[in-house]
């Protein structure tokens, strides 16, 4: 069973914002439209394949430029392309400094980091209330001394958790 109820696993859906992710997204072959792009990407600083295309959006003056082409191109949902602005808008650095989808995963995949992950996402209004409210209650949870499953982070307790001798211990 995933465990849907660790605040962190919200967090990292949220912070999938970034320059990297921008691109991905505007490269990849299952996104819609991505057959169609054309190199050289006259709007991306004329980039000539992927990796200049890459380059050109991973430096931070140029990231409104790419979530513009993704918009324009339907290569991200209108949801997409607001919480990457608010990211941006955030000043495009995540919790505990993070920068990019990889190391922002990283850093709030561990428990340890909740409390700066989950105040980043509220005060940036990167997280749904529905959302918010769930993962507050979790935060709440274990600082009054509620301890999650033994994993340490929301990988390992993906993991953990999905092994049914562990099912009522992670519902818990």
């Amino acid at each position: 069973m995933k465990t849907k109820y660790f605040a962190i696993y919200i967090l990292l859906s949220l912070l999938i914002i970034s320059s990297v992710a921008i691109v991905d997204k505007i490269l990849a072959q299952e996104a819609t439209g991505a057959d169609n792009i054309q190199y050289p990407v006259a709007e991306l600083g004329n980039c000539k394949d992927e990796a200049d295309c890459r380059s050109y959006c991973d430096k931070p003056d140029n990231i409104n430029v790419c979530l513009d082409f993704a918009q324009e191109n339907n290569l991200m949902s209108d949801e997409e392309i607001a919480q990457a602005r608010k990211f941006l808008a955030a000043g495009g650095e995540g919790p505990g400094g993070c920068e990019g989808k990889d190391a922002c995963e990283e850093y709030c995949n561990d428990i340890n980091h909740i409390d700066e992950c989950i105040s980043f996402a509220e005060e940036n209004d990167l997280i749904p209330p529905e959302e918010l409210e769930e993962a507050k209650k979790v935060q709440a949870a274990i600082r009054r001394g509620v301890n999650p499953p033994g994993c340490g982070s929301k990988r390992a307790c993906d993991v953990y958790c999905e092994a049914p001798e562990h099912m009522e211990e992670c519902i818990t």
